[in-house]
């Protein structure tokens, strides 16, 4: 029984051994020693047989560190009348502290908002220029010339184009005069208003309220129920008629200079003051441009 005992005890033994964990450093498949935690001790080339000529063996890859993105920052404010009078009120919150407390800090915050919204007026201003230097339609010279002598071809222009214009009038409408032959402003208008119509070419009715009569229209009309009928209480007093559709048109009440009458007439009947380049634009035309 006792040898059967030992070698049943002896069995054991060597199972245990074998199941039992080393405590020195074994060698691996891959041929190297891992014996200890996180790798083991290298061997010499020679001994790892089974990594052949490709034996190099590739560093752990470093943990990559961690970006966080910085959070985007709030965007400006889109309503440019919100920024502008933010900004207004915070130059007049410097000065008044400036002028309150003229401190140099205070003066220098001031003084520097002050220089930011000059500089910011001059870019508006010659930014403002070059537009309208390079857009015609937005240049008030071309309409409106300040030269000298540009404003001296603006206005002979101006004058032919009204004298023109007049003259097509006169083709087809009239002129009443009423008068009074007591009435010394009736004296002194009547040869200025006789020069203009034979100018242009406009036909004179002479209308007397009183029965009088005048050296520049000794045969007048006698009709006050016109005078009536039109409200005519102010002498003199000038209409212009168109004898084909009757329409009546108020020019003048006392008296008018030749250049006054000229420029209500036009007015009048033309809707809008004489501005020959404007008109040139209208009608299709090109106007040189005028510095």
């Amino acid at each position: 029984m006792m040898p059967a005992l030992f070698v049943l005890l002896f069995g054991l033994l060597t199972v245990n051994i074998a199941h039992a964990e080393p405590d020195g450093p074994v060698m691996p498949r891959d041929g190297r020693y891992s014996g200890t935690p996180g790798g083991g001790v290298p061997v010499v080339y020679y001994e790892r047989h089974s990594e052949g000529w490709f034996w190099y063996q590739d560093p752990e890859p470093e943990p990559e560190p961690d970006t966080e993105e910085p959070e985007a920052q709030a965007p400006a404010s889109a309503d440019p009348i919100a920024a502008l009078s933010a900004f207004q009120k915070e130059i007049e919150i410097a000065k008044a502290r400036a002028i309150l407390e003229p401190t140099d800090e205070n003066l220098k915050t001031y003084l520097h908002l002050n220089q930011l919204a000059m500089n910011r007026a001059g870019n508006f201003a010659q930014a403002w220029q070059r537009v309208v230097w390079t857009t015609p339609v937005l240049d008030s010279r071309l309409t409106h010339p300040v030269n000298d002598q540009a404003v001296q071809v603006f206005n002979d222009e101006k004058l032919r184009l009204v004298d023109g214009f007049l003259a097509k009038t006169a083709r087809s409408h009239g002129l009443f005069f009423f008068f009074k032959g007591s009435c010394p402003f009736c004296h002194k208008f009547a040869p200025v208003l006789k020069a203009f119509a034979e100018t242009y070419g406009f036909h004179i009715i002479p209308i007397s309220l009183d029965g009088g009569t005048l050296p520049d229209f000794p045969n007048p009309r006698l009709n006050t129920d016109m005078s009536r009928s039109l409200n005519v209480d102010t002498v003199p007093a000038v209409f212009l008629v168109n004898p084909r559709d009757r329409a009546i048109h108020p020019v003048a009440f006392g008296y008018v200079s030749w250049t006054e009458l000229r420029r209500r007439i036009y007015t009048l009947m033309n809707k809008q003051p004489p501005n020959p380049l404007l008109q040139a634009q209208l009608a299709g035309g090109q106007t040189d441009a005028n510095e």
